[in-house]
């Protein structure tokens, strides 16, 4: 059963703060070999996660059911998650943001799974793509 938005919101904060504070822990470890470096960029994506989903929720509580999460949120969580593994290894950094791509893009596929295509167009610009493509044919 899922969780509500405040709930949630409550649960991913907790576990960000979780998710820092491993990596401040563990940094000895992190920055031992250079595959451990790759691992600090991991968690820094998995600490994404939670960033951006504590504050979709959190707007999704403060907004209202139909606002959804914008690419300056996305870019605000990633420059934070960045951020928190540059503390570790500058490679972890870089590892952060490849990966935090890969999990945006896993984010954006499993919510139009749930929730359908966001990206229909619609209105007059659609009306006239529409005109054009069946001109084509």
């Amino acid at each position: 059963m899922p969780l509500n938005e405040s709930a949630s919101f409550l649960v991913s904060t907790v576990l960000s703060v979780l998710t820092f504070s491993t990596m401040q822990l563990l940094k000895p470890v992190l920055v031992s070999t250079p595959a451990m470096t790759v691992v600090g960029g991991l968690l820094g994506s998995i600490l994404f996660l939670f960033l951006l989903t504590a504050v979709g929720n959190l707007e999704k509580c403060v907004f209202g059911a139909g606002f959804a999460s914008k690419w300056s949120e996305v870019c605000v969580c990633v420059v934070a998650a960045t951020a928190a593994a540059t503390s570790v290894h500058r490679v972890s950094a870089t590892s952060c943001i490849l990966f935090s791509c890969l999990v945006l893009h896993a984010m954006f596929q499993l919510s139009n799974d749930a929730y359908g295509s966001g990206a229909n167009p619609s209105g007059p610009a659609a009306a006239a793509g529409e005109a054009k493509s069946k001109k084509k044919r």
